[in-house]
């Protein structure tokens, strides 16, 4: 994932200061632990000794007393990212000041980077209704839409086609999800490698949110990296 995405905030004034002010709005987190789900929290206050922010369960989903996780919060507009350890009592949780936090640029739906050693495919399975097989490997993702690689020799798609395909990312169990091909980029030197740009159509809440936890867990192999 390109580090340009990302302001990297190290200072522990400004980082305390954007806890405070999540403290004093009440602002949500989403949380990503070692489960595919998100969990929802509510920061409720900050305390500069020990600095520490203290949060309440707004979600079934639960973290686990010392489990590591990726957060995200907005505020003022734009979109920060840290890793932390979790400190749980019963609905309540706290955190401490992460070394780190990831403010990522305004753009609201940039593609997230897909590493070449994870596991992400988008395999179509019929185009315009009529029954298809064709395997490719995602090079980027939002939630709005995906950069897809094919090896074909023959254009299967054009721009406009509906696609339905089924989508594995990392360990997860296979999903489908629907789209439009809107933009197809050949190869200058195989014609055989063809990229789709592939525009998301309406999809359930639960897809939504399997796409958002997709998103969060590759920002967090970014964070491994840097």
């Amino acid at each position: 994932m390109d580090k340009e995405i990302f302001t990297l905030i190290d200072n522990p004034e400004e980082k305390a200061q954007l806890f405070q002010d999540l403290a004093n709005a009440r602002g949500e987190l989403l949380c990503k632990g070692n489960e595919e789900t998100l969990v929802k929290i509510r920061a409720e206050s900050y305390s500069a000794k020990p600095q520490y922010l203290y949060c309440a369960s707004e979600s079934t989903n639960k973290l686990a007393n010392g489990e590591q996780f990726l957060g995200y919060f907005f505020l003022g507009g734009e979109k920060y990212y840290f890793e932390g350890t979790i400190i749980a009592f019963q609905s309540k949780y706290s955190m401490a000041l992460p070394a780190s936090i990831y403010r990522l640029q305004r753009r609201q739906n940039y593609r997230a980077k897909v590493p070449n050693s994870y596991v992400a495919m988008y395999n179509i399975v019929s185009v315009n209704g009529a029954k298809e097989n064709i395997h490719g490997k995602i090079a980027d993702i939002s939630s709005q839409g995906c950069r897809v690689i094919y090896s074909m020799e023959n254009p299967l798609m054009k721009i406009g086609d509906n696609v339905t395909g089924q989508m594995t990312m990392g360990a997860r169990s296979p999903f489908e999800i629907q789209g439009i091909v809107r933009h197809i980029k050949v190869d200058e030197g195989n014609n055989v490698i063809q990229t789709f740009g592939i525009e998301f159509t309406k999809m359930p809440t639960i897809t939504e949110s399997k796409l958002f936890s997709i998103t969060m867990e590759l920002y967090k192999e970014f964070f491994k990296r840097s």
